[in-house]
Order: structure tokens, then C-alpha cells, then sequence
């Protein structure tokens, strides 16, 4: 027996090295492939930039670029789809040299490639396209949001008939599936950037995607169509109700409409943080279904998401007089993906409604300078940037608008989506402040005669408008940047996460470096503890690297304190809460403690149309610490070691803190609590 071990260890040993020295070479030969077929697709992207190919698109290469990206970025994992990927792009490469595009000319189920502002590197979404569709003819369109531990391609090939079991959808990311329903229009699965619930860029992501279909498909506006299950339900929900004037229908499926009544944020409420729950939460959206279609499916027996959810959104819609139809699966629990997709149920959807082009009575509810039209009314400043603004526009005969206005500082009727013929007259809180023929740019804004003076925000406080506001046309004027708030520069710290971004590391002390470097690794992936749960990835750099074109361009998110960042060096002194060497200073005064951060948001000194995110800390370990915040924060909150001891998610819950809040209208703290 020891001599069979003698000889056969050695054996064994030698197998292993040679499969490895096999591998290896199979690794670095797709590595070399990967590289070769770039430089073929950079060739042909001269040659059309150039006017020499007219026959390729500008997605079709982007598309391809995206495929060897994500090749590259899984190719020591997972050979075979490295191999796959390879083959494709080699193929449609081939053709593109001949001055051909077979990309744009695939049907039925296959990836598509598109450029996001939230990545270094092209993003991926799965598309079908109907195998009869005519580039010259408009077809609908369903977009499709994947839920928790799915992704792009697995939830697409579930709408399209393929059974996979729920425990192999992480193994199935990358596996090819072909469809077994064909539905007679075009549907897209964005990814979302991974498994963010489609919050903020993940919101974002879903335009982007549905912007780069139009751009390559002939998609009929009028006829586009939302749904999700799950994580994709809470997406399907806050997007569809936030944009609900984009789309001819919104059927979300086992969703959250109110976080502050869902179970993973139910831990006591800071006043800040029901704000931001609040505003975050579907329901509060939900008069904005006034004019689109919304049905909306929970299963009874969904221990997850519980039934009451769909509840009392309906409710609420019950409440507002909004017309809606709620489906409740007694016997079902939280996967009742089939209730539309099973035999392409949701075909009598895409079949019976289309959008409203110009409704004559308009209801707009909106908490975020991200989503402030519905059809032809639109916010551009609230008065106060933490509540709710309201807008309720109806034509009551064909010459006269009426509107009356909360919390709304400046808005725009938009006369040319509007049902409404010159001479018109518009009243705006029972004031005539506009009579007269269509203008030559057919819309017109109104501006509150006098905003009223803010004190020192206290949340939950009531806010101080005037009754009876005074309108006027406005005049064009705006304040200089950066000195007041306003919109989409109105924080919280999360409405950063709908621009792009540069984050920004300290450099002059160098033991500190690498520990300020891997937290603006975490902070570049969204501060998502499970990185691989992400596609977030924004450049990060070095504070000697920083450039001007950066700045103009991209937020700027530092990292570190003016002892350790260059950049926080020269401007620390100047923010709301002052960054100084080694230490954080608030209304003049040092915030006593070893491990103290601070992480907060206001107008970059450097561009003030522009944010700046700082993520400053007394240690490099507190700002290091910072990736434990819960997701939900309001401007600014300065943290110490309990703090961020452990990982928070929605909300800090019984983690205590130094202070939290939204700083004042004019971006300073308020009042000492």
C-alpha cells in the first residue's frame, strides 16, 4: 500500500501541474483573443467614426465591447462562457468588416451592450425581439425588472418559459437559454446594477436601458409597459409611480410600497429617517396613477413581503379616488410570476392600454428632484426640499386651465402636450396669471411672488408656507450656486447616486493611504458591503490625479481629512461641517472622540452647480468604518465607533450616533439639538 501511495502521489501531482499548465494556457490564450478582438472592434469603430462603414451601429460596437468586458471580468471563472463569447463577437465582428450588421438584424432572445454613466465599463441588459418585427413599423414595448438573487438573463429567460429553479439563478447568470414563449412585442430585462432594489441609480438605470431600446429598436411611446416580481415589484412600484406618465401600464407583482411599514426597516425612526422612508416608499407616489393603468398582485401566503403592503396601497388609491385593479392570490405566496407571464397572460395589458398623450386633468405628487413631470405639468423647486410637493391641473372647458399648488415654489405648463386652445387663461391657486395666445415656446413657468424666509429645518415640523401664495410668470432669475438649495442640489445624501462620480482618495500621508484608498474602492461600488451583488463602479482615483474636467463633470466624493487629502486640504475649512487635520469640526467646535467620521453632501466649492460627497474621518479607520452606514440617510451624519461597529441596512436602528439631519436651506447645520 506505501508503495502504491509512493508512486502514485507523484503521478497525481504531475496530472494536477499539467491540467493547471493547460488551464493556464487556455486562460492566457482567451486573454490574447479577448485583446485581438478589441483591437478588430476599435478598427471598425475608426472606420464608422470615419464615415467609411455606414452599414454598423454605434450600439452594435458598444454592444461588443461590453461582451468582451464582461468576458474579461469572469474568463478564470467560467471558460465556457468566455469560449461563447469569444465565438460571438468574433462573428459579428467578421460581418462588420464586410460592412454588415447581423447584430441589429438578431431576433428573439440575446444581450444587448450599453454605455452607463454609473460604470468604467459597458453595462449588459437581455432584450427579445419578436421574430417578425419591422424596423419600420412602432411596436410596444414591457420592461421587465428582475428580483432578489436573479439578474438580467435569468429573469429574462423566466418570462420567456424556461424553468429554473430558484437555488441555481446565481449558476445561471451567464448560461444561455432560448425562448419558449414568443410574445408579439419587444421585451427588455435591464439589470439594474445588481441587487439594489432599483433605488437610485438602479431607478436610473431602468431609463437608460429603455433609452438605448429606442435608440436601436422602433418603440412606440405610447405603448410602453412596466412589471417586476419581488425586488423587481418594489422597482416596478417607485419607478412606475415616480415616472407614471412614461408608461401605458404598471404591474408590479409581490412588492413593498411602504418601508416604513416593512419589517427590514422597522427598527425606530430618527425624524430624518422617516423622511427619507417616506419619500422612498411607492405610496406616497400613488397619486400620480391618476391617468396610467395600475394592477397590482400579491400572494396572501407571502411571508416575505407581506399581503398588507399591496393593501394598503390600495387603500390609499381607494382613498384618492385613483382607478386601479388589485389581484390578492389566496393560496399563492411570493413567486406569482406567473399570474402574467404563464401562457403570456400579460399579453391583454400590452393589447388594451395605451398611454394618455394630453389627459385634461393632471395630479402630480413628487418628493425627488428625479421625478418631478407628469404629462403636461412639471416641478422645477419645492419649497421646502424635504416634504412633498402637489400639483393638481384640469382643463375645465377648452380656453381655461386651473391649478392649485402645495409646497410648490416654481412649476411648468407644458401647452403643447396640454388639451387646451388659445386664447387660453390660466388660474393658478384661484389668481389669473396668464391669459393670452399660445407662447412661441409653448409652455410657461410660474414662480411663487415671495418664498418664504426657512429657519433651521426640524423634521416633522410644519413647514412654513403661505396660505395663499402669489404667482407670477417667472422672470428667469436664479440664485447663485451654491448658495441655497436647490433642485437636484437639495441632497439627501442618496440623490448623489443619479450622477456620476469620482472618488477620491488621500495621498499625503502614506501609511494611511491604502486604508483611504480601499474605502473609496467601497464607496465606488454604490457602499455595497457584497460587492458582487453591484455592477456599480465609478473611476477611482488618487487626490494628485484629480483634474478640472473631473470636477466640472462627475460629483467628487473624498475620502480622508485635510491632513491626508490634498483636496480636502484646500477646501475642508469651507464646507458645513469642517474637515480639519485629523479631526471634524461643527458649529466651530471639535466633535470630541478617537474615531469619529462624518458623512454628508453639499455644493462643491470647487463647481457649485455641482455635489460633493465627503466621507471624512479623525482616523483612516472611521472613514474605512463608514461602508457600515445604513442606506437611508438624510445630508449629512457624524458617526463614532458604535456607530459603525456593524453593518446597518435600511436605517441605523439602535446604533447611536453624534448628530444627523438636512442642513438648512442655505447649506449650513442647524441649531445645536
Amino acid at each position: 500500500m506505501k508503495e502504491t501511495r509512493r508512486w502514485i502521489w507523484p503521478l497525481f501531482m504531475a496530472s494536477a501541474l499539467l491540467l493547471s499548465g493547460i488551464a493556464a494556457q487556455l486562460f492566457a490564450t482567451s486573454a490574447t483573443a479577448i485583446d485581438a478582438l478589441e483591437a478588430r472592434r476599435l478598427a471598425v469603430l475608426e472606420e464608422v467614426r470615419q464615415g467609411r462603414n455606414t452599414a454598423v451601429s454605434y450600439g452594435t460596437l458598444t454592444t461588443l465591447e461590453a461582451y468582451l468586458a464582461d468576458a474579461k471580468h469572469v474568463f478564470s471563472r467560467d471558460a465556457d462562457y468566455v469560449k461563447r463569447t469569444v465565438a460571438t463577437v468574433d462573428e459579428v465582428l467578421s460581418a462588420a468588416e464586410r460592412h454588415e450588421d447581423v447584430l441589429s438584424q438578431r431576433r428573439r432572445f440575446f444581450w444587448r451592450g450599453y454605455n452607463s454613466r454609473f460604470s468604467v465599463r459597458p453595462l449588459l441588459y437581455s432584450i427579445y425581439v419578436p421574430d417578425d418585427y419591422d424596423p419600420q413599423t412602432p411596436i410596444p414595448l414591457v420592461v421587465s425588472l428582475h428580483g432578489g438573487s436573479s439578474n438580467h438573463n435569468v429573469w429574462l429567460a423566466l418570462n420567456l418559459g424556461n424553468n429554473i429553479a430558484t437555488q441555481d439563478y446565481w449558476a445561471s447568470f451567464r448560461k444561455p437559454f432560448a425562448a419558449r414563449a414568443h410574445p408579439k412585442y419587444i421585451v427588455v430585462s435591464p439589470d439594474g446594477l445588481g441587487q439594489i432594489r432599483w433605488r437610485f441609480s438602479g431607478e436610473q438605470d431602468v431609463f437608460d436601458v429603455m433609452e438605448d431600446v429606442a435608440a436601436n429598436y422602433n418603440i412606440d411611446p405610447s405603448r410602453i409597459h412596466l412589471t417586476g416580481l419581488s425586488n423587481g415589484g418594489i422597482g416596478a412600484y417607485t419607478v412606475g409611480l415616480k415616472h407614471a406618465w412614461k408608461f401605458a401600464s404598471v404591474l408590479p407583482m409581490a412588492g413593498v410600497t411602504n418601508w416604513l411599514t416593512h419589517h427590514e426597516a422597522t427598527a425606530r425612526h430618527r425624524p430624518e429617517e422617516r423622511v427619507i422612508l417616506r419619500n422612498e416608499s411607492a405610496i406616497t407616489w400613488a397619486e400620480n396613477a391618476h391617468n396610467t393603468h395600475l394592477a397590482f398582485f400579491h400572494g396572501v401566503r407571502d411571508s416575505g413581503f407581506k399581503v398588507h403592503q399591496a393593501r394598503d396601497l390600495a387603500a390609499s388609491l381607494k382613498a384618492l379616488d385613483i382607478r386601479h385593479a388589485y389581484s390578492e392570490l389566496s393560496g399563492r405566496g411570493h413567486d406569482i410570476m406567473s399570474v402574467l407571464w404563464r401562457d403570456l397572460k400579460i399579453d391583454k395589458y400590452i393589447r388594451t392600454h395605451v398611454r394618455k398623450e394630453a389627459p385634461e386633468r393632471v395630479r402630480l405628487v413628487t418628493a425627488s428632484d428625479r421625478a418631478q413631470r407628469q404629462f403636461w405639468l412639471q416641478v422645477d423647486e419645492r419649497v421646502s426640499h424635504v416634504d412633498t410637493a402637489h400639483l393638481d391641473g384640469q382643463r375645465v372647458d377648452p380656453h381655461t386651465l386651473r391649478i392649485v399648488t402645495s409646497n410648490v415654489a416654481r412649476f411648468t405648463v407644458r401647452l403643447d402636450t396640454c388639451p387646451i386652445q388659445s386664447p387660453m387663461r390660466i388660474y393658478v391657486d384661484e389668481q389669473l396669471v396668464y391669459e393670452g395666445d399660445m407662447p412661441p415656446s409653448a409652455s410657461v413657468v410660474f414662480n411663487s411672488r415671495f418664498v418664504p424666509t426657512f429657519a433651521p429645518l426640524v423634521p416633522g415640523a410644519a413647514t412654513p408656507l403661505r396660505p395663499a401664495p402669489l404667482w407670477r410668470q417667472w422672470d428667469n432669475v436664479l440664485p447663485t450656486p451654491g448658495t441655497v438649495k436647490v433642485s437636484r442640489l437639495s441632497g439627501p445624501l442618496h440623490d448623489a447616486q443619479y450622477e456620476a462620480q469620482v472618488h477620491v482618495y488621500g495621498t499625503l500621508v502614506p501609511d494611511e493611504t491604502d486604508d483611504l484608498m480601499k474605502a473609496a474602492y467601497r464607496g465606488a461600488r454604490g457602499w455595497v458591503m457584497a460587492q458582487d451583488y453591484t455592477d456599480i463602479r465609478f473611476p477611482v482615483i488618487a487626490d494628485k490625479d484629480l483634474s478640472w474636467d473631473l470636477i466640472a463633470n462627475r460629483v467628487l466624493v473624498l475620502y480622508g481629512n485635510a491632513a491626508n487629502n490634498a483636496v480636502l486640504k484646500g477646501i475642508g475649512e469651507k464646507l458645513p461641517i469642517q474637515v480639519g487635520n485629523n479631526e471634524i469640526r461643527m458649529r466651530g467646535k471639535k466633535v470630541a472622540g478617537q474615531h469619529v467620521g462624518a458623512r454628508f453632501i453639499c455644493p462643491n466649492p470647487l463647481m457649485p452647480n455641482r455635489y460633493l460627497v465627503v466621507v471624512a474621518g479623525a482616523t483612516p479607520k472611521a472613514v474605512l468604518d463608514s461602508i457600515n452606514l445604513p442606506i437611508y440617510l438624510a445630508d449629512y451624519i457624524v458617526y463614532n465607533a458604535q456607530t459603525v461597529q456593524k453593518k446597518a441596512f435600511m436605517v441605523l436602528g439602535g446604533r447611536p450616533e453624534i448628530e444627523t439631519g438636512f442642513f438648512t436651506q442655505d447649506w449650513q447645520l442647524p441649531a445645536a439639538p
